[in-house]
């Protein structure tokens, strides 16, 4: 791929060739004439009834023999050299005939379905070897194997098995499963529902749902996203293009339920590692099948909601009462009316009763009156979002009270959901509604469980925008002290710390470790007590200064410590006869704050990497989890869905969920610093006014795998450690790492460019980029991708002046940049210290080389380039110039 291509797409290695899948030219499809492919007759019927355009082809792979011996697989004649070859053969042929499309010049296939059932597991896993390593020299891009095939509507491009025609709309959808598409599909086609593509991903060899939601979040033609999907195979991949995707396009998951996974010192589930991944990549997620129709529907359907309030319009007491505390038990709020509306509806509707909270229209309510108290509702400034829940009535009937309501909303700018409760008379109501693009349910319980999906959606957005430093912001810990402490573990060859090089090293992040001293005799244990204060827990000690019993907990006096005492022994004694009790030792149930005792743990997972846990203490309960890295949002994000205070007192509530997230984001830092840390478990943990204090600590210790600052999580924190301010024609500028938040300031300055230096930066003169290709510039995961901004502060805010990208392979091998100065200020040596600063960063990387590309009337660039060291040669494309500079040595840096 051209390296401005790949610069401008901004996705690295992922979309490389994907125009060839996504925008083919011409199509073949590739079956074996001894094998029956009704695939390959579905897939040739659903191109020819697509309308595609360009040339289809339909080719035959025959077995090559000699002396009755296999030879290998030969392709018919082809008319042309297709883009994109839909492949229908024996796996084990598909290899053969990938690499000979590949030397036509083929550059994207779809593997379809191949006879599984006839291949031993061995054999399978030596094709799919055999597919890459014949892709591989023609980059070219696998979709599959077992593939349902993809459709692209607005393009007449349907290269699938799908059993529906697929109208054109704005919804990508993505799946893993062939069912659940042929279900979604069929359910939209019947609410007049279409998509901007539709794609099977099968198992995902060479094209994964990472790589198609890099693709998606470029596709100008794509509004929204909805996928399903069970596993990914590189978190941090995914997350990066999760996360990127989400920035400025609505994306929907369901996903499904392998077993459960856990690993380190606490236990989880792989449902709620994948839960933590999607809520911090700014997904919701839904349950069910059924939560995808909606979910479908109501991208389709949906406006931008206006708040976080439902007013509820009902034709009866009864349902408006269900309805509204279905609202509430989610949690969700009640909207309110202004006393002035409420006095003109109650004149619309010639009642004196009272309109309580939800509304109640009278059992009499004409189609009239439905559509004038919906205007009445959505006239009020307060209103944000209204659900209307209309039941059977013989002086409204349903289908006309849709019209009315969809003849009202229409005019509106919130959204309107409506609900239709009965038979056939709601369900004629029902498709009224969608059919005038009004979102319509059956129950009052779905339509709310989409409008609270939606406001997951935007609380999501929210903590997709947190971006954790890599450095402590709100405290400074003791790293030199933390360092020495895991230098000596490692060189003692220890797999965990001792209690007391556990203490030290929590202690070092603000976080404390109890010391509780063993008491030599009960009486000794009942004073110890005392000083601790009740309730106690208490166990045994042997004579190497080990717990082996116990503890007994919550023990509330004197008598309740000799009796536990006693009860202990005895166990013991039944036990291990032979092991020895030099003490007892006691230990707070509870902190005196008056929260309950936590479990606050580090594990690791074999996709996403360090995970963060908290719950109960002991095992009490269920436990929530996060991703490092964490800042104190994310953090009180998590202690608020863990609920693990929420039995405290309003009064003392707060400043206690201030404390615990505190230590989450330490712990987080911890984790940042010290990748030898990898398993925690502080429990129980005791929150206390004036900080934590973990009661027992275990702390796993392991060799180091990453290459520096925050590599083995699934989100790298924000590289804090490469700013430097930056001295350039006196004035005093900041270089740093970009930001998403840097989406509008970048868009400033690449659209504030001359016409000729955006086509020096980008090949061609581009003026204002969409919102989607900023926040991709913006949006990086600091692992593949590095951007460096030259940030100008004055009295009117903040400028971009410069920006320098690099995009490195797989392996680090070699890095393609990209440099863009503010048109006004080039030539003045901006553009060279970005450069310098860019090659020290990818030598400290470990990056091989770093490549660019220009035009050849670029003279500019390319005398800086020769200035730092690069070597220049024709490009090959035509008017270009190849830039190249080994960081082996000291050139430029």
């Amino acid at each position: 791929m051209p390296l401005r291509r790949r610069l401008a797409d901004n996705t690295a290695m992922t979309v490389r060739n994907l125009e060839y899948l996504f925008r083919p030219a011409s199509v073949a499809v590739v079956a074996e004439p001894d094998e029956a492919s009704r695939y390959a007759e579905v897939v040739l019927a659903n191109l020819a009834a697509g309308g595609f355009s360009g040339p289809v082809m339909s080719v035959v792979a025959r077995q090559r023999r000699l002396f009755l011996l296999s030879t290998g697989v030969h392709l018919g004649k082809l008319e042309a050299v297709p883009d994109l070859a839909v492949i229908c053969a024996s796996l084990d042929k598909v290899p053969s005939i990938i690499e000979q499309l590949g030397s036509l010049g083929t550059r994207a296939v779809v593997v379809g379905p191949w006879l599984w059932h006839r291949m031993r597991h061995g054999e399978i896993a030596a094709a799919q070897r055999g597919i890459l390593f014949a892709a591989r020299p023609f980059l070219m891009r696998v979709l599959g194997p077992g593939s349902g095939g993809l459709v692209v509507p607005a393009h007449g491009l349907n290269a699938s098995a799908a059993p529906v025609s697929v109208a054109a709309g704005k919804i990508a959808l993505v799946t893993h499963s062939t069912a659940v598409t042929a279900a979604v599909l069929d359910r939209a086609c019947s609410k007049e529902i279409g998509f901007s593509t539709v794609l099977h991903l099968g198992s995902g060899l060479d094209v994964d749902l990472a790589d198609v939601l890099d693709w998606l979040a470029g596709d100008d033609e794509t509004k929204s996203i909805l996928v399903q999907f069970d596993t990914v195979p590189a978190g941090r991949k995914f997350m990066s293009a999760a996360r990127a995707a989400a920035r400025h396009k609505p994306v929907v998951a369901i996903r499904g339920r392998p077993p459960a996974d856990g690993g380190g010192a606490v236990s989880f589930s792989a449902d709620e590692v994948y839960a933590a991944a999607l809520q911090r990549a700014g997904w919701v997620s839904v349950d069910t099948l059924g939560g995808v129709f909606e979910a479908v529907e109501g991208m389709a359907r949906m406006r931008p909601l206006r708040g976080e309030r439902l007013t509820i319009l009902a034709n009866g007491h009864g349902l408006g009462r269900i309805a509204g505390e279905t609202l509430q038990r989610a949690g969700g709020k009640l909207g309110k009316l202004s006393l002035e509306t409420t006095r003109r509806l109650e004149g619309l509707l010639q009642t004196r009763s009272s309109l309580a909270k939800p509304i109640a229209l009278p059992a009499d309510v004409t189609v009239r009156q439905w559509a004038a108290a919906l205007a009445c509702v959505l006239a009020d400034s307060g209103t944000q979002n209204v659900l209307t829940v209309c039941s059977p009535s013989p002086f409204a009937p349903g289908p006309q009270v849709a019209e009315a309501i969809c003849d009202v909303s229409r005019e509106s700018g919130r959204n309107v959901f409506t609900c239709w409760v009965g038979g056939s008379s709601m369900l004629e109501a029902q498709r009224v509604a969608a059919g005038k693009g009004v979102i319509s349910h059956e129950s009052p319980e779905r339509a709310i469980a989409v409008f609270l999906g939606v406001l997951s959606y935007l609380h999501n957005r929210r903590l997709l925008l947190q971006l954790p430093p890599s450095r402590a912001e709100n405290f400074t810990p003791d790293l030199a002290a933390a360092r020495s402490i895991i230098a000596a573990a490692v060189a003692a060859r220890a797999d965990s710390l001792p209690a007391a090089q556990a203490g030290r090293l929590l202690a070092a992040y603000g976080m404390a470790l109890a010391a509780h001293p063993v008491s030599g005799s009960i009486d000794a244990a009942i004073i110890a007590a005392d000083a601790v204060g009740y309730p106690v827990d208490l166990s045994l000690v042997t004579a190497s200064g080990s717990d082996c019993a116990g503890p007994s907990r919550n023990l509330r006096s004197p008598a309740d410590i000799r009796l536990a005492a006693r009860v202990l022994r005895g166990t013991l004694r039944t036990q291990s006869a032979t092991v020895r009790v030099s003490g007892y030792r006691v230990r707070p149930s509870a902190a005196r704050s008056g929260a309950p005792p936590l479990r606050l743990g580090v594990a690791s997972d074999a996709v996403f990497g360090p995970l963060i846990v908290l719950g109960p203490a002991r095992g009490g309960g269920r436990v929530v989890v996060a991703l490092p890295p964490l800042n104190l949002v994310l953090a009180r994000d998590l202690v608020a869905r863990s609920g693990v205070l929420a039995t405290l007192a309003e009064e003392s509530r707060g400043e206690l969920q201030t404390v615990a997230s505190e230590a989450l984001v330490r712990l987080s830092q911890l984790l940042t610093d010290l990748d030898e840390v990898v398993a925690v478990e502080l429990d129980p943990l005791h929150v206390e006014t004036t900080g934590v204090v973990a009661i027992d600590a275990q702390i796993a210790i392991g060799s180091p795998e990453s290459r520096g600052v925050g590599h083995r999580f699934a989100i790298r924190p924000y590289p804090k450690e490469l700013e430097q301010p930056l001295a350039w024609q006196g004035r005093q500028l900041l270089l740093r790492p970009i930001r998403p938040e840097d989406e509008t300031l970048l868009g400033e300055l690449l659209n504030s460019l001359a016409p000729e230096d955006s086509r020096m930066r980008f090949f061609d003169s581009i003026r204002n980029l969409p919102r989607v290709r900023l926040a991709r510039f913006a949006q990086i995961d600091y692992d593949r991708e590095m951007a460096l901004v030259a940030i100008e502060t004055d009295d009117g805010g903040e400028r971009v002046l410069g920006e320098v990208r690099a995009v490195s392979e797989p392996g680090n091998a070699s890095a393609d940049f990209a440099i863009v100065v503010a048109s006004e200020i080039k030539g003045m040596g901006l553009g060279a210290a970005l450069l310098q600063s860019l090659i020290r960063y990818c030598r400290n990387e470990g990056i091989g080389e770093l490549r660019g590309e220009t035009l050849d009337g670029n003279l500019r660039m390319q005398g800086l380039a020769r200035k730092l060291g690069f070597v220049l040669s024709s490009g090959a494309d035509r008017g270009t110039v190849d830039l190249r500079l080994a960081l082996g040595s000291r050139a430029g840096g």
